[in-house]
């Protein structure tokens, strides 16, 4: 008669492991959206509650400094110095037509409006006036200040913003995070010269920040969303 083996232990009687199910901390823009928009439906909120959504900016080519957004475009088909240029509005263009006069008062963020000149284009004598980066004094295109002719009179207090002076980058953010069109002066002439400095620096990820790594673990992270933040603590500790 053969002999069975039998084991030392029965299986029967070994539990089965059990693996701690991971659990995955939700970022805290995910929150804070969705808190926006319970806010936002009640009929208690308040007409200023914070809306997140998504931003696309135009900035500076070489030291990536805030412009303006995207939705202040008006016209993509214009011409400059270098190229193919944009006719952007200080305010956003999603309220304004796009042939409706803008005031000369109006000014982009972190830019610099130089002395007016006349100058002759392709559409006619117009009145022009330079404008350059506050950050890094790189010349962006020119403002419309005054035209001869009335058909072009729709471009006075708009700019031209060269492409290949700008370019373009997009994130999750508040709307409240980015100078409003209409501010007289930019980001960084409000911030102290040391934020200034670091805010054309390289940016790497900080591992001991929790906020950096919620927003890598969420896949938002960017050097730039990075830079806006620790410009914000730092603002906040100088104040």
């Amino acid at each position: 008669m053969p002999l069975i083996s039998i084991p030392a232990f029965p299986t029967f009687l070994i539990p089965s492991p059990s693996f701690p199910k991971r659990q995955h901390k939700a970022p805290k823009s995910h929150d804070v959206a969705d808190d926006s928009i319970e806010d936002a439906n009640s009929p208690h909120s308040p007409e200023n509650s914070l809306r997140s959504s998504h931003l696309s900016y135009i900035r500076c080519a070489r030291c990536g400094g805030h412009i303006c957004h995207t939705s202040q475009i008006v016209s993509k088909g214009f011409t400059g110095r270098h190229g193919r240029a944009y006719l952007v509005s200080p305010t956003d263009s999603t309220s304004l037509n796009g042939y409706q006069q803008t005031t000369n008062t109006a000014t982009l963020p972190n830019t610099i409006t130089q002395r007016a000149v006349p100058r002759q284009l392709v559409t006619g004598a117009h009145t022009v006036a330079d404008i350059n980066c506050i950050i890094c004094g790189s010349v962006l295109g020119w403002k419309y200040i005054a035209a001869e002719e009335e058909a072009q009179r729709y471009k006075v207090g708009k700019y031209i913003i060269e492409t290949k002076r700008i370019t373009t980058s997009s994130c999750w953010e508040f709307q409240d995070d980015f100078p409003s069109p209409t501010s007289s002066d930019g980001l960084a002439s409000s911030l102290p010269s040391a934020v200034a400095d670091d805010y054309s620096s390289e940016v790497e990820f900080d591992s001991q920040d929790e906020d950096e790594c919620e927003d890598l673990f969420a896949g938002v992270w960017s050097p730039g969303l990075a830079r806006r933040r620790r410009n914000r603590k730092l603002t906040r500790n100088v104040i």
